[in-house]
């Protein structure tokens, strides 16, 4: 028998319930507060040695203006036009972007260079040809740092990597500051991460003493992980573990460490209103304004573990003190979309709030948000449940779905 676990949470039940009143539902809502605070306590943790850069993939509206997110983080990793232009729109100077990811072409990266980018990652021949052109385009040597790839798609061959650095006086302007570094998200245990930065850390006391060439800078993704599920094995998610590996890199070169779902995961939630109930085959459903289409962790498999979450009860009244499984569904028009099956809840009824937690990082945006040509739920921000503000309203998606 599966029950919910009373989880400990940035915002309390009342908190939650008071947004639930305020709001309609489907809806993201982040927390600026709790994204503030994670920025800033693993800022304390690192020093001020090591620089902390932000992955806006993870979530972009999390570097609006009024976020100040200047004040939080050193650097912002870009990885398409698309993110510079929320960048340049959000206000983020372009001396804090590091502009970076697979398939740059010269006209992407000909807008970058005009809005001020001046750090760009290497992932191939083909860009190190395109920026190298670029630098001689505007007479000026342009700083990149090159990926190692972690046998990817992403990054170069070490091989290679090493021969651009043996052969750098061939590339007039290219400006080989250091290395981008990432293996993946979501890692299960710390010594992975400890094994990687023992590798960069040799990597540079390498290439300094054979081709007398020092890494001057480090851009090295973690890959830190969220808890999602009930019952979750817990990996590796807190950075506490691996600071003093962190410091000893930081001894040799200029480290940066890049994080998106780390910062995000935790300040997002995700509410959906219960707008039916029934028994089918002895079996409870019910279904919600939401679904699949909206909500998407990392690891969830056919609704074969249950996301982290809360049931508000939106009607007053005595609560019933029996306690029923359900299975919740979603508003789209497939078996597939099963949100969380077999979990009790107590008294659960039609205009109930579930609110799902840990999803402001990747959840809403890799869910198949305009299938069914559903709208796009609504996008808000609070400051631990104060001053909600709408940063995104309903987005009617039949017009995506059609020939215009």
């Amino acid at each position: 028998m599966r029950k919910i676990n009373l989880v400990r949470v940035a915002m309390e039940t009342e908190v939650l319930l008071s947004i639930a009143k305020s709001i309609k539902t489907p809806a993201y809502v982040f927390d600026k507060k709790s994204f503030f605070e994670k920025a800033l306590n693993t800022k304390k943790i690192v020093g001020d040695e090591i620089a902390i850069c932000y992955s806006i993939k993870a979530n972009p509206f999390l570097i609006d203006k009024y976020y100040q997110p200047t004040d939080l983080f050193e650097k912002f990793e870009v990885c398409s036009i698309g993110e510079l232009r929320i960048c340049i729109s959000s206000g983020i100077p372009a001396e804090m972007i590091l502009y970076s990811g697979v398939n740059k072409n010269i006209n992407e990266l000909n807008e970058a260079y005009t809005y001020g980018v001046r750090l760009f990652t290497i992932e191939s021949f083909n860009h190190l040809s395109y920026i190298n052109q670029m630098g001689s385009r505007y007479e000026e040597p342009l700083p990149v740092l090159i990926r190692i790839s972690a046998d990817t798609q992403f990054g170069m061959d070490e091989k290679d990597v090493i021969s651009i650095i043996k052969d750098r006086d061939q590339y007039q302007y290219i400006d080989i500051i250091g290395i981008h570094y990432f293996t993946g998200t979501q890692k299960k245990g710390y010594s992975s991460i400890i094994q990687e930065l023992k590798y960069l850390r040799a990597f540079c006391e390498n290439v300094n003493e054979l081709y007398n060439f020092k890494i001057r800078n480090i851009e090295y993704g973690l890959g830190l992980g969220v808890e999602y599920f009930e019952g979750q094995k817990q990996g590796a998610n807190t950075i506490d573990e691996v600071v003093q590996e962190l410091r000893d890199l930081s001894a040799v070169t200029k480290l940066t460490i890049e994080m998106g779902r780390y910062f995000a995961g935790n300040c997002g939630y995700y509410f959906t209103k219960v707008v039916d109930c029934k028994v089918n085959n002895g079996t409870s459903y019910a279904i919600v304004d939401g679904g699949m289409n909206q909500l998407h962790y990392d690891g969830q498999v056919k609704s074969m573990k249950v996301p982290l979450h809360k049931h508000l009860k939106m009607t007053p009244g005595k609560l019933s003190t029996q306690t029923k499984k359900w299975t919740i569904c979603g508003s789209i028009c497939s078996t597939e979309d099963i949100i969380c099956r077999d979990v009790e809840y107590q008294d659960l009824k039609e205009e109930d709030m579930l609110v799902f937690l840990n999803c402001g990082a990747y959840s809403f945006m890799e869910a198949m948000s305009t299938f069914l040509s559903r709208e796009m739920p609504q996008i808000w921000a609070c400051n631990s449940g104060r001053d909600l503000e709408l940063m995104r309203e309903f987005i009617c998606t039949d017009t995506m779905n059609c020939r215009r």
